[in-house]
C-alpha cells in the first residue's frame, strides 16, 4: 500500500505516467492502473475455475465417491481404482492420474464435510440426568494401588455430579450406583442419558437391546433411558466432562478406601461429591450449582415404596472339576459334590451366591473382575475337599494358599499318613464352624507348636475357647495378673518377664 500511495501522491503532483513508473520502478500500465482506481475495499479472495480436461467426467467420478462413502473403510474407491475405471467406460479418457488425483481429494474432503454435523447447545431441564463410566487408581485397604472403576451420575441443568466406585462396569454395578443415588437424593431423574456401551445392554447391528435385569429395573424406577450413539461421547458432554472434574479433583491424589467400599459409596463417597460441588459455579449462569440443584430436586420422581435388588439370577452347568465360570475366565470352585450339575447363581456387583437347583445356599464368593484367567475357592471348601481325599494334600489348592511358614502347613507335610492328614483337617473343619477360621488357624498353630494333639476333640474346642477370648501371642501375661505374690510358692527360680511363671 505504501508503493501505491506514493505512485499516486507522484500523479497529485503532475508527473506523467512514464515518469512515474521511472521513479517508482513499475510498468506503466501499473501505474495507469493504480492512479485510476477508485475503489480500494478489501476483496474476497476466491479461485478463479479454468477449463479442466476432467470437465465432463467430474460428475461421474462424484457419484462414483458419494455411492462408495457407505463402504467398509477398507473396501473403498481410490482414485488409481477410478482411473482404471473411466478407462473401461470412456476409451477416449485421456486425463492424467495427478489431475484426477487432485480432484478425487478435493471431493473425498468435500463428502466428510456433507456428513459432519455441527453441535448445537442442548436446554437441559431440571430433573434429567446422564450417566457414565470413568476409571481411577485409588489405595486400597491392604495400601496397594488398584484401578477401579466409578460410575458417575451428572444433571446438567445445575451442573452437579455425584459418584459411586466399582470395579466393574456391569448392569449390577450400574444398577447398585444408581439405588444408592437415588436413595441419597429422595427421588429418580426423569430422564437418564446413558454411553452406548455401559453395561446394560448390547448393540445389536443398529438397534440396542437392554439387559432384562435393566428393563426390570427401568420400570421399578418408572424413569425414562436415552442411549446415545455409537462414538458420540458429545450427546452426554456433561457427564463426560464431569468424569474428569472428578478425577482431577477428589482422586488426586490417590484417595484411600476401605475394604467394604460398598458401605464407603453409601456414606464418606457422597459427602466428598458434596464438599467437592458446594463451592462450584455453573459455567453458564454464574450461579452456584447447588442453588440450581434444588430446581433438579424438585422435579425428581418419587422413589417405590420397595426398593430393587441389583442382581441377576443365572442357571449354569458346573465342569467336572466342580468349578462354577462367570465370564469364561473367572472360575469359583465348590465341593465336589456339586460335579457337573445345575445350580442357580445370584450376581451381586462385589459378590456371587450360589443355590442348588431347589434354591438351597451352598456357598458364597467374593465377585472377581478383570481380564485375566482366575480360581477362587473357598477355605472351608478347599478343606472339605482334603478331608474326602487326603493323599492330595500335596498338591491342593489348601496347601497353596497356606502361604509362607505355617505350623499347619509344616506339620500336615511332616505327616507320612494319610489318615493322620484326614483326622487333623476334618478338626480343623468342625472346628470352623462355631469359632471361625481366624480363630481355629491361631488355636492350631499353638497347638502345634506345644505338641499338643490336634486331632483331639477336647484340645482343639478348650484352645479355641481360650484363643476366641485372647490372643496367647500378645502377651505372657495375657490377663493383666499380678503374680508376684506367690513368688514365694515357687522355689524353683521359674519367673519370666512381665510376672509370670514358666509352665512346668
Amino acid at each position: 500500500m505504501s508503493h501505491i500511495e506514493m505512485i499516486r501522491e507522484l500523479a497529485r503532483q503532475g508527473k506523467s505516467y512514464t515518469e512515474i513508473g521511472t521513479i517508482a520502478q513499475s510498468d506503466y500500465r501499473t501505474v495507469k492502473k493504480y492512479i485510476e482506481c477508485s475503489d480500494f475495499n478489501e476483496q474476497i479472495p476466491c479461485s478463479t475455475q479454468r477449463p479442466s480436461i476432467l470437465d465432463p467426467y467430474k460428475t461421474e467420478i462424484r457419484d462414483l465417491l458419494e455411492e462408495n462413502a457407505q463402504n467398509w473403510h477398507k473396501q473403498r474407491l481410490t482414485a488409481i481404482r477410478i482411473q482404471m475405471l473411466l478407462k473401461e467406460r470412456h476409451p477416449e479418457y485421456a486425463a492424467s492420474y495427478p489431475s484426477l488425483q487432485r480432484f478425487v481429494r478435493v471431493c473425498k474432503r468435500q463428502i466428510l464435510l456433507d456428513k459432519q454435523i455441527g453441535f448445537d447447545r442442548l436446554i437441559w431441564h431440571a430433573g434429567e440426568a446422564q450417566a457414565d463410566f470413568g476409571e481411577a487408581d485409588f489405595i486400597d485397604a491392604d495400601g496397594e494401588i488398584r484401578r477401579y472403576k466409578y460410575f458417575v451420575l451428572s444433571f446438567p441443568h445445575a451442573n452437579k455430579a455425584f459418584c459411586q466406585i466399582y470395579l466393574g462396569e456391569n448392569c449390577e454395578c450400574v444398577c447398585q450406583a444408581l439405588i444408592n443415588l437415588f436413595s441419597y437424593l429422595g427421588g429418580v431423574p426423569l430422564i437418564i442419558v446413558f454411553d452406548n456401551a455401559i453395561g446394560i445392554g448390547h448393540r445389536v447391528s443398529k438397534e440396542l437391546q437392554e439387559h432384562r435385569m435393566f428393563t426390570n429395573f427401568r420400570m421399578h424406577y418408572r424413569f425414562t433411558a436415552r442411549f446415545c450413539n455409537p462414538y458420540s461421547g458429545h450427546e452426554k458432554g456433561n457427564v463426560e466432562s464431569n468424569v474428569g472434574y472428578i478425577r482431577r479433583n477428589m482422586f488426586v491424589p490417590l484417595l484411600e478406601i476401605p475394604k467394604d467400599v460398598e458401605q464407603f459409596n453409601r456414606t464418606e463417597l457422597l459427602q466428598k461429591c458434596e464438599q467437592l460441588m458446594a463451592n462450584r459455579v455453573h459455567y453458564i449462569h454464574n450461579q452456584p450449582v447447588n442453588d440450581l440443584f434444588t430446581e433438579d430436586q424438585k422435579a425428581l420422581l418419587d422413589l417405590p415404596a420397595k426398593p430393587f435388588i441389583a442382581r441377576r439370577i443365572l442357571k449354569q452347568q458346573t465342569n467336572g472339576y466342580a468349578e462354577l465360570v462367570l465370564g469364561k475366565k473367572h472360575r469359583y470352585g465348590l465341593s465336589a459334590g456339586y460335579r457337573n450339575t445345575t445350580v442357580l447363581v445370584e450376581t451381586y456387583p462385589w459378590t456371587i451366591k450360589v443355590y442348588d437347583a431347589e434354591g438351597r445356599y451352598v456357598e458364597e464368593f467374593t465377585r472377581i473382575y478383570g481380564d485375566e484367567p482366575t480360581n477362587s475357592i473357598n477355605l472351608k471348601t478347599c478343606i472339605a475337599n482334603v478331608v474326602k481325599k487326603p493323599n492330595s494334600w500335596g498338591n491342593s489348592l489348601l496347601r497353596e494358599q497356606l502361604s509362607g511358614e505355617n505350623s499347619l502347613k509344616r506339620y500336615l507335610d511332616s505327616l507320612r499318613d494319610s489318615k493322620a492328614i484326614q483326622k487333623a483337617l476334618y478338626r480343623f473343619s468342625d472346628a470352623m464352624e462355631t469359632f471361625g477360621y481366624d480363630t481355629v488357624m491361631l488355636a492350631f498353630q499353638e497347638l502345634i507348636e506345644r505338641n499338643v494333639d490336634v486331632t483331639n476333640e477336647a484340645n482343639v474346642l478348650a484352645c479355641c475357647n481360650r484363643v476366641s477370648t485372647f490372643d496367647p501371642h500378645k502377651s505372657e501375661n495375657a490377663t493383666g495378673v499380678d503374680l508376684s505374690k506367690y513368688a514365694a510358692l515357687m522355689d524353683d527360680g521359674s519367673q519370666v518377664e512381665g510376672g509370670g511363671y514358666e509352665n512346668k
